[in-house]
């Protein structure tokens, strides 16, 4: 090939490329162009789902393009992560993630089929609910408050019971237990709802739960929060203390749910998702209705938020679940 010939060659060839490199930036400044799934990996129609759905209703407005909720439940939540490593880094594919994907799988299973920091990318921190101490009330020698509780666990050592359903709520119960110096029973539910009645009719003396199926025993006088297991007050309820504020330190163990998508996530589009969740958190009716719930609004919600709590997690709870030998395999 003469010189002459190479020219022209690498002429064409900068002329075609030129006029690819446009159609690939317009490409991508106009994502989303098609609808965006969000992987949930819970049944329909829990807390879980109804939160998920909830902020996908507000960032497809924000967005402008139709988000799908794709429930994929199982596995303890490994059937959805699992779901999401499949998905191209495009930004089509996202998934409404809890604490147990990232932060609590990675102890609890011997083998689990993916690293929580190398194999996602954070996209935002967005929702929390912590777990509070809940007893019956409108009944004669009801316990009043926590002080009184501990009093009561301490008289009769292994005899006050108190019932718990998640793995983060049995590890709160263990630790207000180290922290006030008690002997309680821990009596593991298969779910919320069974501790919830539990607590009502009498048959555990407390609960150590996540507060959504309390609401209603509580306006009803049934039953009675009588502290959060937080770092902070809930806005839904902010004149029920901590239980730090009441000298029982460490048994900070609030639920956070958050959006991440496939590692390799470009950041221009973890930018416009980041900003539409954090605008659609600051909207007055989905607050409303996250405080029905039981959830708020995470204090930080950009994807270094979401990292830091991943990571600082991760190092907090590893030990307790080994310590208490809690397994899931």
């Amino acid at each position: 090939m003469n010189v002459r010939r190479v020219c022209r060659f690498l002429g064409l060839a900068a002329a075609s490329l030129a006029l690819v490199l446009p159609t690939l930036s317009a490409a991508q400044a106009a994502w989303p162009a098609r609808p965006i799934r969000l992987v949930v990996p819970f049944v329909a129609g829990g807390g879980a789902d109804v939160t998920a759905r909830l902020i996908a209703a507000k960032l497809q407005e924000r967005l402008g393009q139709q988000i799908v909720v794709d429930n994929k439940p199982g596995g303890n939540t490994l059937i959805g992560a699992q779901e999401l490593m499949k998905a191209q880094p495009d930004g089509y594919t996202l998934l409404w993630s809890i604490d147990q994907t990232f932060v609590l799988n990675p102890s609890l299973y011997n083998r689990l089929p993916y690293d929580p920091r190398k194999d996602f990318a954070p996209v935002a921190l967005a929702i929390t609910s912590p777990n509070a101490v809940i007893v019956r009330a409108g009944v004669p020698g009801a316990v009043a408050d926590v002080h009184e509780l501990v009093k009561r666990a301490r008289a009769e050592p292994g005899k006050f019971n108190i019932g718990a359903a998640a793995i983060l709520s049995q590890m709160a119960l263990e630790e207000f237990n180290r922290s006030a110096g008690i002997q309680s029973t821990r009596v593991p539910y298969k779910g919320s709802a069974e501790v919830a009645q539990a607590t009502v009719a009498g048959d555990i003396d407390a609960a150590f739960d996540g507060i959504a199926p309390y609401v209603q025993f509580a306006k009803a006088g049934r039953a009675k929060i009588l502290a959060f297991a937080s770092s902070r007050r809930f806005s839904g309820q902010p004149e029920v203390p901590t239980l730090e504020e009441l000298g029982y330190k460490g048994v900070d163990f609030s639920v956070w749910f958050g959006i991440v998508g496939p590692r390799g996530l470009p950041p221009e589009i973890v930018a416009r998702v980041s900003e539409g969740v954090d605008w659609a958190l600051h909207q007055p009716d989905v607050v409303e209705r996250l405080l029905v719930f039981g959830f708020e609004p995470a204090a930080q919600t950009g994807p270094q938020a979401l990292a830091t709590r991943i990571d600082a997690d991760l190092a907090r709870y590893a030990p307790v679940i080994r310590r208490l030998g809690f397994k899931l395999d």
